[in-house]
Parts: C-alpha cells; sequence; structure tokens
C-alpha cells in the first residue's frame, strides 16, 4: 500500500494495450494528487515516471503535508521526496521506492518500499509487498519534550482480477512489525510509555505517516465506457498505539484527453478515539 505513491495507481488494474512495444512503455507519465479532510490534515504530491531501455524505468517524487495532533497540540509541515526504479516483464514486474519525511527536528521518517508483480493469466495480477521504516517525531506532552522512534519491517500481498470486460475488483493486506520508544530528553524522565505522538487523528489523508501494524483492502472499479472508470474501496488499518482506522472512498477516472486522465474522489474515516472526518481527494495524471 505504501509502496503505490499516489491514489491512481489501484484505479484500472489489467487495462495496458497487448500491442505495447515494450514492457516498460506506460511508465512514462506524471502523476499528481491532493487530498484535505475536516480536521485539517492536507497532502499534495507529484511524481514523474520515465522509461530506460526497454524493460527498466526511474521514478521520483516530491510532497508536502500538514499533520494536526491532537496529543501533543502540534502541527506537523512534513516535506517528502522519494526516488526509486524497477524493471518490467512481459506478464511481471519488480520495483523499489525509498522516500523520507521531514519537518526540520520535529519529524523525520525513511521508508523504503518494494513491490513485485506476476500475471498469471490474462486479467490477473498477483504481487507481494515489503516496507521497512525509520522514523522520529519531537513534540509536546502536557507542556514536557517528548521524543518517539519508530522502526520496523512489513510484508502483505496483493492481487486483482477482472471479473469481466467492465468489472475488475481487487484486494492487498500488509502486516507490519513496529517498535517504538517514547523518552523525555529534558529532565531526566527517561523511558516513557503509552505517549503517542502521532496517531491519535490519524485519518485517510496521513495513513502512510501513521505505524499501522496491520492494513486491510478491497475494492472494485467499473469502467463505464472507454472514457470513464468508477471506483470503490474499503480500508481497515490497525494503529500501532491502539485503535482502528476505518475508511470508505469513491473515485472516478475520467480520460479528458491530450493524454491526461482526471480523479476526483470523497470519502470518510472514522479514527482510533472514535472521531469521523470527510475527506476530498483530486488527481491528474499525463501520460506521453
Amino acid at each position: 500500500m505504501n509502496a503505490r505513491f499516489l491514489f491512481l495507481a489501484p484505479l484500472l488494474v489489467g487495462l495496458a494495450h497487448a500491442d505495447e512495444a515494450a514492457p516498460n512503455a506506460d511508465k512514462r507519465a506524471l502523476n499528481l494528487a491532493v487530498q484535505r479532510d475536516g480536521q485539517r490534515n492536507q497532502s499534495a504530491a507529484a511524481a514523474i515516471s520515465l522509461p530506460v531501455g526497454q524493460s527498466a524505468w526511474l521514478q521520483a517524487g516530491v510532497g508536502q503535508s500538514r499533520n494536526h495532533d491532537a496529543a501533543s497540540v502540534t502541527t506537523y509541515r512534513p516535506r517528502q521526496v522519494s526516488v526509486g526504479g524497477g524493471v518490467a516483464g512481459k506478464a511481471w514486474q519488480a520495483g523499489v521506492n525509498a522516500s523520507q519525511r521531514r519537518d526540520g527536528e520535529r519529524l523525520r521518517q525513511t521508508d523504503v518500499a518494494a513491490v513485485a508483480d506476476w500475471r498469471p493469466a490474462e486479467g490477473v495480477n498477483v504481487g507481494v509487498d515489503a516496507l521497512r521504516r525509520q522514523g522520529r517525531v519531537r513534540g509536546t506532552v502536557a507542556g514536557a519534550p517528548v521524543e518517539q522512534r519508530v522502526k520496523g519491517h512489513g510484508v502483505g500481498v496483493h492481487g486483482a482480477v477482472a471479473v469481466t470486460s467492465r468489472l475488475s475488483v481487487y484486494g492487498a493486506t500488509l502486516h507490519n512489525r513496529y517498535t517504538t520508544s517514547t523518552t523525555q530528553p529534558a529532565g531526566g524522565g527517561g523511558l516513557l510509555a503509552g505517549v503517542p505522538l502521532l496517531g491519535n487523528r490519524v485519518s485517510a489523508v496521513n495513513r502512510d505517516e501513521a505505524a499501522l501494524d496491520r492494513s486491510h483492502q478491497i475494492g472494485a472499479t467499473w469502467r463505464v465506457s472507454e472514457r470513464v472508470a468508477l471506483n470503490g474501496e474499503v480500508m481497515q488499518d490497525h494503529v500501532h498505539d491502539g485503535g482502528s482506522l476505518r475508511s470508505l472512498q469513491m473515485k472516478a477516472a475520467i480520460a479528458a484527453g491530450a493524454g491526461w486522465t482526471i480523479t476526483p474522489g470523497i470519502g470518510r474515516s472514522r479514527g482510533p478515539q472514535g472521531e469521523g472526518t470527510n475527506y476530498g481527494l483530486l488527481g491528474a495524471s499525463y501520460a506521453w
């Protein structure tokens, strides 16, 4: 899940043209995305991928988000950069992506994600995901400075099936193992327990930045016409600090011509404390 840099990725699975000149011919693309919810969380990201030779590709991305944390009454505004690449064959592809989020000395997070896909039959796609994370966040709790560190790794599987020429269904699950330590560097407080700095108000907009022990996703895409496809998906995540994040969203992919695809969407998520929020998203993809 985290390996998919923008939310456009799962929309139209398995729709690549059979007569493409090379397995990486569809990697020449620019993707843009923005999201915002009712809790003042928001994100904006851009990514570009370019084919290299007949089978490889390179990709790079930038982004920025704003996350309001209720526990420390702090607003984080991390910037993100990412680089990656991969290689593809006729019925398979594999890639790796490294990303770093940073908000000065207050937040640092490094992720390395890998994904491998295989198409055993026409209209069927299966794959595996792997993620490694290391992060640090600083804030205040009850007026005292607190630092929390997190590190861990995860593995998962995903798959998609074209049920008919118009309907595709997909699903994914990812299990992570995280260890966290929370300290009070000033005043000699030492190791603390049960003081999460991020996660109390996690929503679908900032879920990629949260420590999630388990993530599950199911969805379906209906191709209304050659120019329009509708997509709906449900996500359920178990947050490492406790509680669950549940999200439901609907999107549409609209071919706008001249290589552009526009993707508007709406959703609703319910966080670990039981609070719910609506959110909106808008994406644009250009292929040439």
